[in-house]
C-alpha cells in the first residue's frame, strides 16, 4: 500500500489533461472568425495559443482573491476551483496584430492534485490547516459536496471489430474513430452479393471502391494486393467489376459528389466532397490532404478483415475481451466536456462581437469572452452527472461511509452498457479481466457485471505514445509495413 499509489491514476490523469491536453485542444480547434466585421476589416481571426489553470482560489465579496483549502470549501458550500486563462492571437486582414490573455472561467480542481493548495504539504501542515492527512484525494468539491468522476469502461476506439449479420447484410464491421477533438462512428458492410459499403456520419452506404479511388488509390492491381495479401477473394473482383467505369480519382470524386447529392458547380462539389473526406472520414489518421492515401490503405485493411471473417479465416471479435476495452480516466472524461465548453465559449464570443458591431461599437477583443458560460457549464455537469454522448452517472457523490468505501468508490469502473440491457455475455467475467478488474466486487441486481472495480495494483496508462518510437520497436521485433513507400506516395 505504501509502495503503490492506489489513486495515482486519478491525480495523474487530471494533471496530464491540464498540463498537456488543454492547450492541445485549443490549438486543434483552429481559428474562429465572426461573420460580421467592424468597419475597415475584411478579415478577422482568433487563434488559441495556450490555456492554463491557476491554483484553487476564492474571490470574496470585497473583491479580494485568496487561496482556499478543501475543508473551507466543504464548510462554506463553495466550489473548489481555479481560474482558467487563455492566450490567443488576433489576425486582422490576414496580418498578425497582437496576443491577448483573458480569464475564460473556472475549472473544478481535483483534491490533492498539484493544482490543489494542499499539494506538497507535510502531515503536520495539513493538520494545522484542518485537513485530513490520510485523505488521498482524487475527487472534486462542487458547492460543498464531494464529487468524483467515475472510471468508465467502453469499447476501444480506433479499432475495427467484425461480426456476422442476418438479412441482406451478411457481415459488418464497426470502428469508432477518435482524435483529440472528434469522435466519429464508421460501419463497413458486405451484402449478400459481395459488395462492400461504408457508412459514416450522415453519409449512408458509400461504395468502397469509388471511395478509395477518390482518396487517391486508383490502380486495380494495388487495391487487389492490399485487400488480398496472398488470399484469393472473389469479392474483390466483384467490387472492381461493379465500378469498372470509375477509373480515376476525378471520376470517383464526381460519382460520390452526385451520390451524396452535393450542390453547386462541379468545382464547388469537388471541394465539398474532399472536405468531407478530410474532416469526417477516419479523423484519427488526420485531417490533412496528405492523409488521404493512408485513409485509403486503412479502409482496404478493414475490408480485408471483413473478407477474412466471411471466408472463415478468422472468428468474430469478442467485444468482452479486455484487449478490446478502454477505461476512461477522470482526466479524459473532463477533456471531453472541456472541448464542448470551449467550443461554446468561442462561439458565444463571436456572437458577442457581432452583436456589439451591429450597435456601431468597436469591441475590445478581451471583453467578448463571458467566463460565466464556461464556469456554470462545468459546475452544472459535475453536480448533475449528465455527460457528453447522453451518458449519465459519470459524476457521483463520494461514498464517505468509511475509508474502504472511499477507496472502493474511487476505483469503481462502470460500463457504458445500460443496466436494463439483457446482455448475458457482457455481465460475465471474461478471462482477460483477471488482474485488471475485481471479479468479486460487483453488485447484485440489474447492475451485476456492469459495475466492477479496478484491482488494487492495476495501472491505467493515459500518456501519449511516441508513434515513431513505437514503429521502430515493432520493426525491431520483425514486423514490416505492408506499404513500404507510403511516404513516397504522399
Amino acid at each position: 500500500m505504501e509502495e503503490n499509489d492506489l489513486l495515482g491514476v486519478q491525480l495523474r490523469s487530471f494533471e496530464y489533461f491540464v498540463d498537456v491536453e488543454m492547450t492541445k485542444i485549443g490549438r486543434e480547434l483552429g481559428t474562429f472568425s465572426p461573420r460580421l466585421l467592424a468597419p475597415g476589416l475584411r478579415d478577422l481571426q482568433f487563434k488559441i495559443e495556450k490555456l492554463w489553470l491557476e491554483k484553487a482560489d476564492f474571490m470574496e465579496k470585497e473583491g479580494v482573491s485568496r487561496l482556499i483549502y478543501p475543508m473551507e470549501a466543504r464548510i462554506r458550500k463553495l466550489t473548489y476551483s481555479g481560474t482558467v486563462f487563455m492566450e490567443f492571437s488576433v489576425y486582422e486582414n490576414e496580418t498578425f496584430k497582437s496576443k491577448y490573455q483573458v480569464a475564460i472561467g473556472r475549472l473544478p480542481i481535483m483534491v490533492r492534485s498539484k493544482y490543489c493548495n494542499t499539494y506538497g504539504l507535510s502531515e503536520e501542515e495539513l493538520i494545522r490547516i484542518g485537513e485530513d492527512p490520510t485523505d488521498k484525494g482524487g475527487y472534486f468539491i462542487i458547492n460543498g459536496n464531494e464529487k468524483l468522476i467515475i472510471l468508465s469502461e467502453e469499447l476501444g476506439t480506433n479499432k475495427f471489430y467484425v461480426q456476422r449479420e442476418s438479412g441482406s447484410i451478411k457481415y459488418s464491421g464497426y470502428l469508432l474513430s477518435e482524435s483529440l477533438t472528434q469522435l466519429k462512428a464508421h460501419r463497413m458492410e458486405m451484402t449478400k452479393d459481395g459488395l462492400l459499403y461504408l457508412t459514416f456520419e450522415k453519409y449512408k452506404k458509400i461504395p468502397l471502391i469509388p471511395l478509395v479511388r477518390a482518396l487517391g488509390l486508383e490502380k486495380d492491381v494495388e487495391i487487389n494486393q492490399l485487400i488480398s495479401e496472398g488470399e484469393d477473394f472473389e469479392e474483390v473482383y466483384i467490387n472492381l467489376l461493379e465500378f469498372q467505369n470509375i477509373k480515376t480519382s476525378e471520376d470517383a470524386i464526381r460519382y460520390l459528389a452526385d451520390k451524396l447529392k452535393l450542390t453547386g458547380s462541379p468545382e464547388v462539389k469537388r471541394e465539398k466532397l474532399l472536405s468531407i473526406l478530410d474532416n469526417l472520414l477516419l479523423t484519427n489518421i488526420g485531417t490533412s490532404p496528405n492523409d488521404r492515401l493512408l485513409k485509403a490503405y486503412n479502409l482496404l485493411k478493414m475490408a480485408r478483415k471483413l473478407l477474412l471473417l466471411a471466408h472463415g479465416k478468422i472468428d468474430e471479435d469478442i467485444k468482452d475481451h479486455f484487449a478490446n476495452k478502454i477505461v476512461r480516466t477522470p482526466g479524459e472524461l473532463i477533456r471531453e466536456y472541456f472541448l464542448v465548453a470551449l467550443r461554446t465559449l468561442m462561439t458565444d464570443a463571436m456572437y458577442q462581437y457581432e452583436r456589439l458591431v451591429k450597435r456601431g461599437k468597436i469591441p475590445s477583443y478581451t471583453s467578448i469572452f463571458r467566463s460565466k458560460i464556461f464556469t456554470e457549464r462545468f459546475e452544472n455537469v459535475m453536480a448533475i452527472g449528465k455527460w457528453t454522448r447522453n451518458r449519465t452517472g459519470i459524476s457521483q457523490a463520494l461514498d464517505r461511509t468509511n475509508k474502504i468505501s472511499v477507496l472502493s468508490h474511487l476505483t469503481r469502473v462502470v460500463s457504458s452498457i445500460s443496466g436494463e440491457a439483457e446482455l448475458l455475455e457482457a455481465r460475465m467475467a471474461h478471462g482477460t479481466h483477471w488482474g485488471r478488474l475485481d471479479l468479486i466486487e460487483t453488485p447484485e441486481g440489474h447492475e451485476t457485471g456492469l459495475r466492477k472495480n479496478k484491482t488494487i495494483l492495476a495501472k491505467i496508462s493515459f500518456e501519449e505514445v511516441d508513434k515513431n518510437e513505437l514503429i521502430r520497436k515493432l520493426e525491431d521485433i520483425g514486423l514490416r509495413p505492408i506499404i513500404k513507400n507510403i511516404s513516397d506516395k504522399k
